[in-house]
């Protein structure tokens, strides 16, 4: 009985006891021959250490993290720059004051100490007239100035004089980056996101009430992206209401408008993983429509930002469909075209409603279908070998794969013919007029194959877990 056999034959057909032993037979029989192969025997310390090896690449070096915050910090902060500036300049001028005016310093310190030394003994050493040097450098830079020594030389006096002028320059400019941080808070109330940990993240743009459901299934995934910004103009407060109580996600939220260039790449459009535009409620009345046109002009600022950017746009008119394709949005997803192929199954398929419900809408625990990875050692396999592997090493169901394809592809049309000159040199021309064959890539799906069905590495594994 094959594959094509109709159901209805299916089910009036009675399975033997020999019949059930020989199919359980044939599959363990096809498992035993899968774990055979040497590299499937080796497939489990390779996902150990490809797990292994993505950790170690995810876990940054100490050292290299804390110089990246330095200088992020230092190139960001004005504050920081001229107040480093200014130690690093009054350091300059002590070091060659300690010098130049050793004697009078160091007599300095005899006088003002009365024989208690830090670093000498009975006698201050240079440590000591450093220190003392340095001290009434900071006097003199903030204007304090006690006055109870001065330098002697002509040199240590033109020293002293660039650390008074110092004063002038430095401090106003202190103050000045000071009134302005405060300022530009109390304006934005926005803080200045980590560009490191922002790198294939998932930016959702516009905000309705489907938004906390989506968060919540991606929380219980805990192998997708955790690190997700929100970009839309709701009020502050329910975002902070609605994003509260999540343990794994780290939800960032840019209160701005998602259309702007601008605004999408504070968001690291450029870095994310993938982008989603939502119809946006954000300031309307209950019996106010989003408006669509937003969704077509974020997909094309987003493109524009970045080509290879995966786009997911929710519209609900399906007239803006043509408008996002011409976009080049990745995928396109319209809720309404769903709803009456469910209300038709509830009459001639009792129970797949419920069955749809319990995969997409009740994920919980890392459960339901999900997509995953297919070990490198697994390509070139076929479906039934495929198949036997995550049945028989995991207990999950594999019902199909997802296959990530471009729009049009100059390999998969030229095949065979053609000479390598003539391809490249197609391709030269092509990427020369900035021309990506491979912006358009989507995902479409093979449900079922036959068992001689063979996967490659842009199949990925369509699992009941």
């Amino acid at each position: 009985m094959n594959k094509d056999t109709p159901l209805d034959q299916i089910q009036d057909s009675d399975v033997s006891p020999t019949e059930l032993d020989s199919v359980i037979d044939t599959n363990k029989e096809l498992y035993d021959q899968l774990n055979a192969m040497p590299e499937i025997e080796a497939l489990e310390a390779i996902s150990v250490d490809d797990e292994k090896d993505e950790k170690e690449k995810d876990a940054p070096n100490p050292i290299f993290e804390l110089v990246n915050r330095v200088q992020t910090f230092y190139a960001e902060n004005e504050l920081a720059r001229y107040a480093s500036w200014a130690f690093l300049l009054i350091l300059i001028s002590t070091s060659a004051l300690t010098i130049i005016e050793y004697d009078m310093f160091n007599g300095s310190v005899k006088d003002h100490t009365e024989g208690s030394f830090t670093f000498g003994d009975t006698e201050p050493n240079w440590l000591d007239t450093f220190f003392h040097t340095f001290w009434w450098s900071i006097v003199t830079f903030t204007t304090v100035g006690y006055g109870d020594v001065s330098p002697i030389t002509h040199l240590g006096k033109f020293l002293t004089i660039i650390i008074m002028l110092l004063n002038f320059g430095v401090v106003t400019l202190l103050g000045g980056a000071v009134a302005s941080v405060l300022v530009a808070q109390r304006l934005t109330g926005d803080d200045t996101l980590d560009e490191n940990k922002f790198d294939g993240h998932l930016v959702i743009a516009g905000w309705n009430k489907t938004v906390p459901s989506v968060l919540n299934l991606i929380e219980s995934n805990k192998d997708s992206t955790s690190v997700i910004i929100l970009v839309n103009e709701m009020d502050k407060e329910v975002i902070q209401r609605a994003i509260t109580g999540y343990e794994r996600l780290d939800i960032t939220h840019i209160p701005e408008n998602f259309t702007h260039e601008s605004v999408l790449r504070k968001a690291f459009l450029d870095k994310a993983g993938t982008f989603m535009i939502l119809p946006d409620s954000s300031g309307l009345l209950p019996h106010e429509d989003p408006d669509e046109d937003k969704t077509v002009l974020t997909c094309l600022t987003a493109k524009s930002i970045s080509e290879a950017c995966n786009v997911i746009a929710h519209v609900l008119d399906v007239e803006n469909v043509s408008h996002l394709q011409r976009a080049n949005a990745n995928e396109i997803v319209i809720p309404d075209e769903h709803v009456p192929h469910l209300l038709a199954k509830h009459v001639t398929d009792p129970g797949v409603p419920q069955f749809f419900d319990d995969l997409i809408l009740k994920e919980e625990e890392d459960k339901g279908l999900q997509e995953v990875k297919i070990p490198r050692t697994l390509n070139g396999q076929t479906h039934n070998k495929i198949s036997a592997f995550y049945k028989f090493k995991y207990g999950w169901l594999l019902v199909g794969y997802a296959i990530r394809k471009a729009g049009f592809s100059l390999d998969e049309q030229m095949g065979e013919s053609g000479s390598p000159l003539i391809r490249n040199m197609i391709k030269e021309q092509l990427d020369g007029a900035g021309i990506n064959l491979t912006s358009d890539e989507h995902v479409v799906v093979e449900i079922n194959p036959p068992d001689d069905y063979k996967i490659d590495g842009k199949h990925s594994a369509l699992v009941l877990r």
